[in-house]
């Protein structure tokens, strides 16, 4: 966690620095990316690293936290006012998927987090699982979606996600096309239709 800043010269440094080590790390890789490197990018004082982080691990620690909210907020806006589970989830996928490819730097640095942050890159996926498993239960009980234990599908669910969107928008940058799209649909309703 960073020291948070106190005023807006502050705010304005911190977030330069953040955005400088997403740009680097994203294009360059983390290990390929120094501190000298971020502060140059950012335009600010070697030192002024060191005042918000301890490490550059800090700042992947931070990216990872920052991609995490973002992510989640971007589908919760997106999908307010869905009152079927099943049409929630088809439209979830959509829009997740519309936010990676809006979002691919924050991706890449993601990918860098799964081997020198292992434990940010697990947390992640148990952030989403928390409140995803919930809201799935919600909706077994009351008879919207196949029962199931709700945790198995909330990461079944994410994993689809991961690997359309690694394939279609991360691997090749082709999206998916509108048949995909209906596809994955009935897919998703096939899978969630209660029995």
């Amino acid at each position: 966690m960073y020291r948070y800043p106190k005023t807006e010269k502050g705010k304005e440094s911190l977030n330069k620095i953040i955005n400088a080590s997403l740009d680097l790390i994203s294009e360059k890789g983390f290990l390929n990316t120094s501190i000298s490197d971020i502060t140059n990018k950012a335009g600010v004082a070697y030192g002024l690293f060191y005042f918000y982080f301890k490490s550059k691990h800090d700042i992947l620690d931070e990216l990872i936290r920052k991609f995490n909210t973002d992510m989640r907020y971007y589908l919760k806006v997106n999908t307010m006012g869905i009152q079927n589970r099943i049409e929630m989830e088809k439209e979830g996928l959509a829009k997740f998927l519309e936010w990676m490819s809006q979002n691919k730097k924050y991706y890449k640095v993601f990918v860098e987090a799964q081997v020198h942050r292992p434990e940010m890159y697990i947390w992640h996926f148990n952030k989403l699982a928390e409140r995803y498993k919930i809201g799935l239960k919600e909706a077994m009980d009351r008879g919207e979606i196949v029962k199931v234990d709700p945790e198995l599908l909330a990461y079944v669910l994410i994993g689809i996600g991961e690997m359309i969107g690694r394939r279609y928008i991360l691997w090749t940058n082709q999206g998916l096309t509108k048949k995909q799209y209906n596809d994955l649909a009935i897919l998703i309703e096939n899978m969630l239709r209660p029995k």
